[in-house]
């Protein structure tokens, strides 16, 4: 009964498009949810340090989108950059100087 159980979650996983995605253990589950979106999911994800805490940045997957950097708790903080005119929404204008320990932790194939 486990088997059947397994084997179907397997196949509506499949159907909504999650595949298996190697990440550090450490990466908070709606990270994982990000990176699996199968609309709009990115081209890769950074870790860094930022203002004492562990952020995540992500890469959006085509040109002129925002380049969004969320908490570890995936509340939107700003994007420090992308756009239309490159420089973000301009409300953390400052993270590329200030964050640290930069980690790509997930790159698109």
């Amino acid at each position: 009964m486990k088997v059947i159980i397994s084997l179907l979650g397997c196949v509506l996983v499949s159907l909504i498009g999650c595949e298996k995605i190697d990440l550090p253990p450490d990466v908070p589950n709606c990270v994982k949810k990000l990176i699996r979106n199968s609309t709009g999911a990115p081209q890769a994800v950074w870790k860094y340090q930022y203002k004492k805490e562990t952020v995540y940045l992500v890469i959006p997957d085509c040109c002129d989108q925002y380049i969004s950097l969320y908490s570890s708790n995936c509340s939107f903080i700003c994007a420090p950059s992308g756009g239309l005119t490159g420089k973000g929404d301009g409300k953390c204008p400052g993270f590329y100087q200030e964050a640290t320990d930069g980690v790509l932790i997930w790159k698109a194939e």
